[in-house]
């Protein structure tokens, strides 16, 4: 998957997005943008498919880039630093028995709550540098 930035969004559906690392921008197609709280400026992670129609480079299956980097935590809670979010709450059962430590760079599912936005499901994931599920070749 590719990794890029929102910079503007037509409707809930249409919407354009920067590729990480380059001036190229690509469309989106992305039904229920809105609620996915898919908008400008958030980053995300796609696939690039050719569109049959126009020839054109078209971004699919755009998510929301759910990764970051523990800053503290006790055992079933922390802190992770994350791009779209700043510093948010995770709630993950057992941190420190899964390898989850302060610094870890982790993957996660991110709820929205009464309280705020919270990471669920937190995962210990490849460094960013590293890992090739973020890269931006196409």
């Amino acid at each position: 998957m590719a990794k890029g930035k929102i910079i503007t969004s037509t409707d809930n559906e249409h919407v354009f997005v920067q590729n990480v690392g380059s001036d190229k921008q690509i469309a989106y197609y992305q039904p229920y943008s809105k609620e996915l709280g898919l908008k400008a400026g958030m980053f995300v992670r796609y696939d690039v498919l050719k569109d049959p129609n126009t020839g054109e480079k078209t971004a699919v299956n755009v998510e929301l880039y759910k990764k970051g980097i523990i800053t503290g935590k006790d055992d079933d809670h922390g802190l992770i630093q994350d791009l779209n979010f700043g510093e948010i709450r995770a709630s993950e059962l057992m941190m420190k028995e899964q390898g989850i430590l302060t610094g870890s760079f982790v993957k996660y599912d991110l709820l929205n709550t009464n309280d705020g936005m919270v990471a669920v499901c937190v995962k210990l994931a490849p460094d960013p540098d590293a890992d090739q599920s973020g890269s931006t070749k196409q």
